[in-house]
């Protein structure tokens, strides 16, 4: 989930820098490039990822999939990734929709207050209204 963090911490950096600081924005593009295009190469066929994202022996995780989906919706909406990213985002949308249950709860997050087991968490609540507004902003 750390890999979440940082993508999704970099999205909103880049999204805060102003234009003068072309150079520091298209280094923080590459990065988040980077941390993207290195969890897609381990995503499930569901759509998730392992807790430790080369490591099938751990729990499959929920949060960081919308953390990323987060992240590629808003990277497309900016410009700063190809709308092929979409598709990966898509995936992961459709299987963290599957983790809510009837009480409007994201199963599945890294569960407070340890985050070694999966469980709920504000966290995981959050990250799914942001990537639901990043997907609608990016027109999905």
């Amino acid at each position: 989930m750390g890999n979440g963090w940082a993508a999704a911490g970099l999205a909103r950096v880049i999204r805060a820098l102003p234009a003068e600081m072309m150079s520091q924005k298209s280094q923080l593009i590459s990065y988040a490039k980077e941390v993207i295009d290195g969890c897609l190469g381990h995503q499930r066929e569901d759509g998730l990822f392992h807790n430790v994202v080369d490591n099938p022996e751990t729990f499959v995780e929920t949060n960081l999939a919308q953390m990323l989906a987060y992240s590629i919706y808003s990277g497309v909406k900016e410009g700063w990734l190809d709308a092929s990213y979409c598709e990966a985002a898509e995936r992961m949308r459709e299987a963290v929709t599957e983790k809510v249950d009837e009480y409007g709860l994201v199963q599945g997050v890294c569960g407070a207050p340890t985050f070694d087991y999966p469980g709920t968490a504000p966290e995981g609540q959050a990250f799914f209204i942001l990537m639901e507004a990043a997907a609608e902003k990016a027109g999905q």
